[in-house]
């Protein structure tokens, strides 16, 4: 009787360790996964704050590399217009992402919020003027990518 309920102890334990083990491990895999969407969030944020009129075509290309195929649509339609009104007021803007976190996720859709400050100036503004931002951003997982499928400015 001593040795049966050793073994069911010894079997319940093996259980436990590899329930635990799993679990583990998926957890790692989560948070993997959302630390790639909060790093392709930043970098299409700090690429859209830190435009300017000096702003290259390969610069704006990169940005749109990080979007998704209805996302990128959306933002060719309106890039030359964009890039002219840049260049006629002389703007300059740049920034950085202070913080970010994932307020959902799963395997294919990630919402990611991310913070960020900066300063613009433009030929009304000849000194630079702080700007602190607060934006929503809608990810899609795409063969292995995490790319902008929406992006929102949000108080």
């Amino acid at each position: 009787m001593v040795v049966v309920g050793a073994t069911i102890v010894a079997v319940c334990l093996i259980l436990i360790t590899a329930q635990r083990a799993w679990s583990w491990q998926t957890e790692r895999e989560v948070r993997a996964g959302e630390d790639d969407a909060i790093a392709a969030a930043t970098a299409e944020v700090e690429g859209l704050i830190n435009i300017s009129s000096s702003t290259t075509d390969n610069e704006l290309e990169k940005l749109m590399d990080g979007a998704s195929a209805n996302f990128r649509t959306e933002f060719e339609e309106q890039a030359d217009r964009l890039l002219k009104e840049l260049k006629r007021n002389k703007v300059r803007s740049t920034g950085e992402v202070v913080s970010a976190g994932v307020v959902s996720f799963d395997d294919d859709k990630a919402t990611v919020l991310v913070a960020a400050k900066g300063s613009v100036q433009n030929k009304k503004a000849k000194k630079a003027e702080p700007r602190n931002y607060r934006l929503r951003v809608d990810l899609d997982h795409t063969d292995g990518d995490w790319l902008v499928s929406g992006l929102e400015f949000v108080a």
